[in-house]
Parts: C-alpha cells; sequence; structure tokens
C-alpha cells in the first residue's frame, strides 16, 4: 500500500512539474506531452513492479486478484492485533509485578537445567530409538530369511508329495504287475507242456495219444496213417521224457521223425511204421519191442530215483513190462496174435507210458516249488499318503 502511495505521489509530482515547465514555455505541442505522459506512466509501471514484485500494469482480473490477496493479509494482520491486544489486556488486569534480575537468572538457570536435562533424555531416547530401530532391521532381515526358509519349505514338502504319490503309484502298478505275474507263473507251473501235447487217453478199445488211435479191430480198421501218426507221437514223448531227465537209454535209441518214427541198437535202424504185413513184419515186431524196452528202462530210472530221494511211494507201472509183453499182452503183430490182442497190448502200453509221463511231470513241479520265490513287496513303502 506504502509502494502503492509513493508510486501515486511520485506520477503526481512529475506530472506538475510537466505542466508548470508547458505553461511556462508555451513552445511545447500537444503531441509532445502525450509522449512525456507516457514515459511517465513506463517509470511508474516499472517502478511498481521493482516495489511490488509484480508486473505492471496489471489487467482487471489480475488487479482484483491481488486486491483479494491483500485484504486476506489485512484480515491476517488485523486478527493478530486482536489477539496482542487481548493478552496485553490480560497481563494488565492480572497486575503482574515484574521478576528481580536475580530471581530471573534463577529461574533461567532452572530452566537451563531442566533443557539440558530435557535434551539429554532426547539423546538417550533417540540412541535407544536408533538401537530399537537398528534391531527391527536385525530382525526384519531374520523374518525375510525366516520367511524365504518357510517358502523353500513348502515348496519342497509339494515337491516331496508329489514324488511321494508318483512313487507310491508306481509301487501300486509294480505289485499289480508282480501279482499277476505270480497268478500267472502258479498257472504255469500248474501247467505241463508234454501233458498238454501228448493228451493220453482211451476210446472204446483203443488207447490214443494226441487224439490218434493205435492199434486196429476187426470191427474198427483204423487206417495206418493214423497209426503210425500215434506211434510218431508216442516216440517224441518218450524220447523227450529221457532228454528231460537225462536219461541216455543202454541199448536203444529212439529216433523220432514225424510220422515215419524209426528205433536204433547196435545191430540196425527198425521203422515202427506201416502198412505191414503180419507174415513180413519181423521188423515192425523188434522195432515195438525196443520201444517197449526204453519204456520199461526209463520205469527203473524213475524207481531208482525214488529209492535214491527215500520217496515213500515207489515208482511202478500198472501193467508190468516183460520183454515184448505188457499186462501178459504180447506187443508183436503176428499171425498168432490177434488184432483186439495187439491193440488191448497197445492200449496198455500207452498207460504205462502216461503213468511214467505224471511222475515226471509231479517230479518238475516238486523241482519248481523248491525253487527261490519273489519276496512279497505288498508291506514295502508307505501305505498310506502323509497328504492324508
Amino acid at each position: 500500500v506504502a509502494a502503492a502511495a509513493t508510486a501515486d505521489r511520485t506520477a503526481a509530482a512529475t506530472a506538475g512539474s510537466g505542466s508548470s515547465g508547458g505553461s511556462s514555455s508555451n513552445a511545447q505541442p500537444t503531441a509532445g506531452g502525450l509522449d512525456a505522459k507516457l514515459e511517465t506512466l513506463a517509470s511508474l509501471c516499472e517502478l511498481a513492479s521493482t516495489v511490488t514484485a509484480v508486473d505492471h500494469p496489471l489487467c482487471l482480473d489480475c488487479a482484483a486478484q491481488l486486491k483479494e490477496e491483500v485484504q486476506a493479509q489485512i484480515a491476517e494482520l488485523e486478527h493478530e492485533i486482536a489477539a496482542y491486544s487481548a493478552a496485553l489486556e490480560r497481563l494488565e488486569a492480572e497486575a503482574a509485578a515484574p521478576l528481580s534480575q536475580e530471581a530471573f537468572d534463577q529461574q533461567m538457570v532452572q530452566l537451563a537445567a531442566q533443557t539440558a536435562a530435557a535434551q539429554q533424555e532426547q539423546a538417550e531416547a533417540e540412541q535407544a530409538l536408533a538401537a530399537v530401530t537398528k534391531e527391527l532391521q536385525a530382525q526384519q532381515a531374520i523374518a525375510a530369511d525366516i520367511d524365504a526358509l518357510e517358502e523353500r519349505y513348502w515348496h519342497n514338502l509339494n515337491e516331496y508329495q508329489l514324488s511321494l504319490q508318483q512313487h507310491i503309484s508306481d509301487r501300486d502298478s509294480l505289485l499289480n504287475k508282480i501279482d499277476r505275474a505270480g497268478q500267472q507263473l502258479l498257472l504255469l507251473r500248474s501247467t505241463n507242456v508234454l501233458n498238454d501235447t501228448f493228451r493220453i487217453w482211451h476210446e472204446g478199445p483203443f488207447g490214443t495219444i494226441s487224439g490218434f488211435r493205435l492199434g486196429r479191430t476187426p470191427e474198427y480198421q483204423v487206417e495206418w496213417d493214423e497209426i503210425n501218426a500215434a506211434w510218431g507221437q508216442a516216440v517224441l514223448l518218450l524220447h523227450t521224457m529221457a532228454q528231460q531227465c537225462r536219461l541216455n537209454f543202454s541199448a536203444y535209441r529212439l529216433l523220432p521223425m514225424g510220422s515215419h518214427p524209426r528205433v536204433a541198437d547196435k545191430r540196425g535202424t527198425y521203422d515202427l511204421f506201416g502198412p505191414v504185413n503180419k507174415l513180413w513184419g519181423s521188423s515192425y515186431d523188434k522195432a515195438m519191442a525196443v520201444y517197449l524196452a526204453c519204456l520199461k528202462e526209463f520205469g527203473d530210472f524213475a524207481r531208482a530215483r525214488d529209492i535214491a530221494e527215500g520217496q515213500p511211494n515207489l515208482f511202478e507201472f500198472p501193467f508190468a513190462i516183460e520183454g515184448d509183453k505188457v499186462g501178459n499182452y504180447t506187443i508183436k503183430l503176428s499171425m498168432l496174435n490177434k488184432d483186439a490182442k495187439w491193440t488191448k497190448a497197445l492200449k496198455l502200453m500207452l498207460a504205462d507210458l502216461k503213468v511214467a509221463l505224471q511222475w515226471m511231470i509231479q517230479r518238475d513241479t516238486a523241482s519248481q516249488q523248491k525253487g527261490p520265490t519273489l519276496p512279497s513287496l505288498a508291506q514295502e513303502g508307505p501305505q498310506h499318503s502323509i497328504l492324508t
């Protein structure tokens, strides 16, 4: 406000001196007086801008805003003046006497001591705050490490649980496979290839092997091709049984050759297939007798083995074999032997062969049961997941 008043007075003085000079000289034209006024106005604006730190001249909006600010400052100053006046009136009403210099000095000393104590307490509090802050930072670092460890622990636990579930699944699958394999093994142990391949049975007056009838009667003229196939199966079966038992016949050899089997001794080889004429069938009779001798030797071997192993029930043919006879029926095909009796002898021979086969199967089954067995895995590993 003072600056504005000063600027106004300066402008008025300048204008007055200009007017005086003009009237005295009366030589300056009107245009020159206007320029002087404009220069004076520019000087006043520059001076006002320097004093008020506000660019002049002002527009109407800026002047209004400046007026509002000045009025706000005046109101604030009037409020302070009122506060000071109220305080002064209150002091005058209390009629407080001023302190003596000595009392004032003592009070100042006490206040200084209190200030020093407060400052000391503040310093100690700041030190304690710094220590607590440092401890807090350390605890926060420890808490962060613990959080990281806990996160790693749960991560590892989840991985372990997944691995455990996979292991349990694999173990259960393996146990199922072992169980199925064990069942198949028991089935295979109870199954014998020879017994299934060479099925010995009977059909009326005939003994049969693998479905082929062995022998012929006046009522049933079996073809020689079927008889030859039956002899081929019988020779192959006895030959296989001897090999599995590691039995080498002492004087004879069996030569399985399909439907044309043969037997041999030191003198030569004999055909065990037909057709055969009873008048010229000595070679055929010799071959059948050799086969019967081999079967008897296998029976003697089985009995000797039972004796060596101390078996309570020794092996024995149901129909005794003596020379070319089995159960008192000769196996030779001659004019003196009827076809029915020859067929009966062959049927009894197949019965003895079946008994020998059963003995070998039982021995194989017993040896397999004594062999090593797979350990049970049902109780290994956890039975339930730790997730439950």
